[in-house]
């Protein structure tokens, strides 16, 4: 029901906002390990009936983001590679025929990257200069297009987008999506971030807000794999954690390349 995504928006917004700005980044950064370990356990809960391998992804994601989180760009990457191995080689024992030991094996490390890889670049973009607004930024233009595109799709939405993955989307939802992440990303830089100009900042606002969009037809892709509605339940009006921050997921390594080279540009200027 519509009240109980307000509330639960309402009540999570808030929390979120001010781990990101005190603290010094660690509430951030274990808020974020925190939603890494509950969207790995719906996301291997969704795949691996055995305990033994559902723990094992879920402890392999959830290292793989509290190392990208903490360490530095060289030994981090070390590290995720390192947990991708551990998830992949659990399964070279396993039961079953290769094929079956190769699919295990793929979704295992999928769930790392997608999950603990992905969500790690999120408490990095705090150390860049004015990096907890980046991270505000991107979660306003995400969280924005999820809003609008819900509103203009059932309001005016007549044409599928993806209707093999999640028939209900629409393309006059995804073009009001966008909208409204470029108009909410863009206000809140030049308030926040005026050192940005501000056709970066919408860029990169459409930038995430087309790989939140993405992000969740991805994640419909993968519940229509494993024939689950929901992620999970944890979440009323949203289903699990992993349904609400599907789109959060996949637009943080977007974000962060953009951030990056608008501090420290290619051309070397």
């Amino acid at each position: 029901m519509l009240w109980k995504r307000v509330a639960t928006a309402a009540v999570l917004v808030p929390l979120l906002a001010a781990a990101v700005l005190f603290g010094k980044g660690w509430p951030f950064t274990l808020l974020v390990l925190a939603a890494a370990f509950l969207c790995a356990s719906e996301y291997f809960r969704m795949f691996f009936p055995s305990p033994w391998d559902r723990w094992t992804g879920v402890l392999a994601a959830v290292l793989a983001c509290a190392s990208g989180s903490a360490l530095p760009f060289p030994a981090s990457l070390a590290a995720l590679l390192v947990c991708v191995a551990a998830a992949a080689f659990h399964f070279l024992p396993a039961d079953g025929s290769q094929e079956e030991k190769a699919r295990r094996a793929g979704l295992s490390v999928l769930g790392v990257v997608y999950i603990g890889g992905f969500l790690s670049v999120w408490p990095r973009m705090l150390l860049l200069p004015g990096g907890e607004h980046w991270v505000l930024m991107g979660i306003v233009a995400v969280a924005a297009g999820d809003t609008l595109a819900y509103f203009v799709g059932k309001a005016a939405g007549k044409r599928p987008l993806a209707p093999r993955i999640s028939p209900n989307k629409t393309l006059e939802g995804a073009a009001g999506g966008l909208a409204a992440s470029m108009l909410f990303g863009g206000v809140y830089a030049a308030f926040f971030l005026p050192g940005v100009p501000a056709w970066y900042s919408i860029s990169a606002s459409a930038a995430a807000g087309v790989a939140g969009q993405c992000g969740d037809l991805f994640e419909s892709m993968l519940k229509r794999a494993a024939g689950v509605k929901d992620s999970g339940g944890l979440l009323p009006g949203h289903g699990g954690l992993l349904d609400r921050a599907d789109g959060i997921i996949a637009a943080g390594p977007v974000l962060h390349l953009l951030a990056v080279l608008h501090y420290h540009p290619l051309t070397g200027a």
